[in-house]
């Protein structure tokens, strides 16, 4: 039994698949024309914090002019196309009755991760979240994950479960020593020798994933 379960944030509670796709799609139209990875590649950008992305995708412009765009067509998008996930807030409700502690880490920035929350309304149920100009070293670097076990009060590792969808949540984890939930319906597929503590198919049976009994 877990006394304290940790989530990722995009593709985890958030899905926010199709505002990064779109959001790149026009970032490469008007920055690298003609350009297209890809859309496994571009998935896989919900992983690690934007700037490093963008770095990655365009290291021949100005950082600073790329995260302003970045922002800038990615706010109208996240208007459009970002939601929770179906059964997200009731399977919170549960948690939180059940007594379990909980709370969140995310690659996001502060700034975007309040707006992504009030947008979707899981403000009103997230209480701790950690974002990464918060810490000093990001994902899967295991320091989020230590100051949230500070935060609640919890010492053992053995009982806390960390939820995500991707390599670097995986990485996280095995990096911090605790256990490991993979969200199923994820779209970024893990490799086969990695050890899944925990499998979770739906928020709808997420207690019963995490081995509480209905």
């Amino acid at each position: 039994m877990y006394k304290l379960v940790l989530f990722d944030f995009d593709g985890t509670i958030l899905d926010s698949d199709q505002m990064i796709v779109v959001t790149f799609k026009q970032l490469y139209g008007k920055y690298r024309p003609g350009y297209d990875p890809g859309l496994e590649h571009v998935l896989a950008f919900s992983g690690p914090p934007i700037r490093i992305t963008l770095k990655n995708e365009f290291p021949d412009l100005d950082q600073d002019l790329m995260f302003d765009e970045f922002v800038k067509y990615s706010t109208v998008n996240y208007d459009k196309y970002v939601k929770a996930f179906p059964n997200v807030k009731s399977a919170f409700r549960k948690i939180k009755k059940a007594g379990v502690k909980y709370g969140m880490i995310t690659s996001k920035a502060r700034g975007a991760t309040n707006y992504a929350l009030k947008l979707t309304g899981l403000d009103k149920y997230i209480e701790f979240s950690l974002c990464s100009d918060e810490v000093k070293n990001v994902k899967p670097d295991p320091e989020g994950i230590y100051k949230a076990m500070k935060y609640f009060g919890v010492s053992s590792k053995d009982e806390v479960l960390y939820v995500g969808d991707s390599i670097y949540d995986y990485e996280t984890a095995l990096n911090a020593g605790v256990k490991f939930g993979y969200v199923t319906f994820s779209t970024r597929k893990l490799p086969k020798n990695c050890k899944i503590d925990v499998k979770i198919d739906s928020f709808k049976e997420f207690m019963e994933a995490i081995g509480y009994e209905k």
